[in-house]
C-alpha cells in the first residue's frame, strides 16, 4: 500500500525533524530539516524520496524489504530495530528513524499531520453499510468542495493514517471509515484522525470472533462517541435496538435517524421503482423525494446517515438530494448489472455477516418480486464459536423466504441446508457448472458471502462477458 498522488501535491509543510517529534523516534541519520512529501509501507509501489515505514503484521515484516526500499531510493526509513539490514544503498544513505513500533508510529505522525489541517472529518462506524454510507456523504459533500475519503476500505490501523496523509490545502471536509476487529481499535482511530461529528450505523453480528456478542459490537463501535471533539455530534440509527438507548450524551449532540418513526431525519412514503429504493427525505419537517441508484431497502438507512451528516455540515436540501441521486454505489456492494443472455446479476460479495445477510436476502426478494430468484451464499467468518449456529440459524430463515434456488458454498455452509431448494457445495468448479445449468434468461441472481470466500472469482467464471 502506498498513497495515493493527487497530481504534484504529496504531503505538504511536513519535515523530518517533526516526524522525529510527532513518532518520538529516535534520530539515527537524515537532515532534520528535509522534507517528508509521502509515506509508503510497501517497496514494491515506493517512489524516489518516499519514507518507508517498515511494518510488522501477523504474517509479515517490513523489516525484511530495507535493503529493496534503500534500493528504490527512499528517503528515510522508520524502524523498529537498531541492527538495520540496508546492504549498499547507493547512491545515498536515507534518513533512518528508530521508533518502539512502527505501526504506532504511523498512526502518531498521521494524527500529527491531520491537526495541521482545520478542516470538519466525519468518523463513520457500524457493523454493516459504513463504505456506502461514506460514498455517498462524500457524493454530497464534493458537489460543493473538494473532500478527502478513504481509498475502498482502508479503515484501520494502517489504512485510516495513510489516508490522512493525503490531506491538503485543496480539502474542505474529510469523510473517514472506521473499521475493528480488537477492542479499542475505534478510539486509537479517533486520536488519530480528530473527528467532529460521526455516524454509528448499526449494531450487528460482526467479528463476533472477537467480541463475543451484541454487546461487545456495541460497546467497541459506541466507544466512537467519546472520540467526537466536545461539541461535537454523532448520527445513529433510532430503529436499532441497541443504538436506541443512546439518547443523551454530555457535551455531544445525538442525531437519531429513522425509517420507521419521526425523527430530526427520516424517511417517509417508502415505495420501490424498478425495484430500486424511492422516499421522501424528510430533515428538519423539510421533505425532498429522492430516489437511489442502487438496490437494497436497507440503504435508505446509509442515505439518511449521509443526508445527516452532510445537513450538519451546512448541505442544502437539493445538494443532499443531487448527491444521493448522482453517487456511484461501491463496488461489490449491491452491485447491479445485466447479461447478454439478460440474467440480473447482484454483486453483494463484499462481506457478510448474519445482520447483512438477512438484510441483503430481504432486499433482493423486494426488488425482484416478478423474476426467478437464485442466491448463491458463501460461508460467513469470524464467527467463533458461533459460526455453526448461526449457519443453521440462516438456513432456518432461508426456508421461511420465497427463493427459487439456494446454492451454498463452503464447509460452514453445510449447517444451512435446511431450505428444500438448497443445494451445498464445497467445489467452486461444480457449484459453478451446476448454476450455469440451472440459469435462464429473465432470472435474477444474488452472490452474498464473506470477503474471504471469494465469491467474485465465481462471478468472473460464470459472466465473463461481463468484464468482471
Amino acid at each position: 500500500m502506498t498513497l495515493k498522488r493527487q497530481g504534484n501535491i504529496y504531503m505538504e509543510n511536513l519535515y523530518l525533524h517533526e516526524l522525529v517529534n510527532a513518532t518520538r523516534g529516535e534520530f539515527l541519520l537524515g537532515d532534520p530539516h528535509a522534507p517528508v512529501r509521502a509515506i509508503s509501507i510497501d517497496t514494491r509501489t515506493l517512489h524516489r524520496g518516499d519514507f518507508f515505514f517498515a511494518i510488522t503484521g501477523r504474517n509479515f515484516d517490513g523489516h525484511e524489504f530495507i535493503k529493496n526500499a534503500a534500493e528504490r531510493l527512499a528517503g528515510g526509513l522508520i524502524v523498529s530495530i537498531t541492527d538495520v539490514p540496508i546492504g549498499n544503498p547507493f547512491p545515498f544513505l536515507p534518513a533512518m528513524i528508530k521508533v518502539v513500533d512502527t505501526t504506532f508510529a504511523l498512526g502518531d505522525l498521521a494524527r500529527y499531520y491531520r491537526k495541521k489541517w482545520n478542516i470538519p472529518l466525519v468518523a463513520i462506524t457500524g457493523s454493516n453499510g459504513k463504505t456506502t454510507t461514506k460514498e455517498m456523504l462524500t457524493a454530497i459533500l464534493e458537489l460543493d468542495s473538494p473532500t478527502l475519503k478513504n481509498a475502498g476500505n482502508h479503515n484501520n490501523q494502517i489504512g485510516v493514517p495513510l489516508t490522512l496523509f493525503n490531506l491538503g490545502h485543496q480539502h474542505r471536509y474529510a469523510v473517514v471509515e472506521m473499521g475493528t476487529s480488537l477492542p479499542g481499535e475505534i478510539s486509537r482511530l479517533c486520536d488519530i484522525a480528530s473527528p467532529v461529528g460521526g455516524i454509528i450505523t448499526n449494531i450487528g453480528l460482526a467479528h463476533i470472533e472477537t467480541f463475543k456478542n451484541f454487546d461487545g459490537v456495541f460497546a467497541e463501535k459506541t466507544s466512537l462517541i467519546p472520540g467526537i471533539a466536545t461539541g461535537g455530534w454523532v448520527i445513529i440509527n433510532a430503529d436499532d435496538p441497541y443504538l436506541s438507548r443512546i439518547a443523551h450524551v454530555n457535551d455531544r449532540e445525538i442525531i437519531p435517524v429513522s425509517m420507521e418513526s419521526k425523527a430530526v431525519v427520516c424517511a417517509r412514503d417508502m415505495e420501490q421503482w424498478q425495484g430500486k429504493p424511492v422516499f421522501k427525505l424528510s430533515v428538519e419537517g423539510k421533505t425532498v423525494p429522492v430516489r437511489l441508484p442502487m438496490y437494497g431497502k436497507f440503504n435508505i438507512y446509509n442515505a439518511l446517515y449521509a443526508a445527516a451528516a452532510a445537513w450538519k455540515l451546512g448541505a442544502r436540501l437539493d445538494q443532499i438530494k443531487q448527491g444521493l441521486e448522482h453517487f456511484k454505489p461501491p463496488a461489490m456492494r449491491m452491485e447491479e448489472y445485466v447479461t447478454a443472455n439478460n440474467v440480473t446479476v447482484i454483486n453483494d460479495a463484499y462481506n457478510a455477516n448474519p445482520s447483512s445477510m438477512r438484510a441483503s436476502i430481504d432486499s433482493f426478494i423486494q426488488s425482484f418480486a416478478d423474476k426467478r430468484k437464485v442466491i448463491v451464499l458463501a460461508d460467513m467468518l469470524e464467527l467463533g464459536a458461533n459460526a455453526e449456529s448461526e449457519h443453521r440459524q440462516l438456513g432456518e430463515f432461508l426456508a421461511t423466504r420465497p427463493l427459487d434456488k439456494i446454492f451454498l458454498f463452503g464447509p460452514l455452509m453445510e449447517n444451512a441446508t435446511g431450505a428444500a431448494s438448497a443445494q451445498h457445495f464445497t467445489d467452486r468448479d461444480a457449484m459453478e457448472l451446476e448454476i450455469q445449468h440451472y440459469l435462464q434468461p429473465g432470472d435474477a441472481i444474488l452472490f452474498k458471502g464473506s470477503r474471504g470466500m471469494r465469491l467474485e472469482v465465481t462471478i468472473a467464471h460464470l459472466f465473463s462477458e461481463t468484464g468482471e
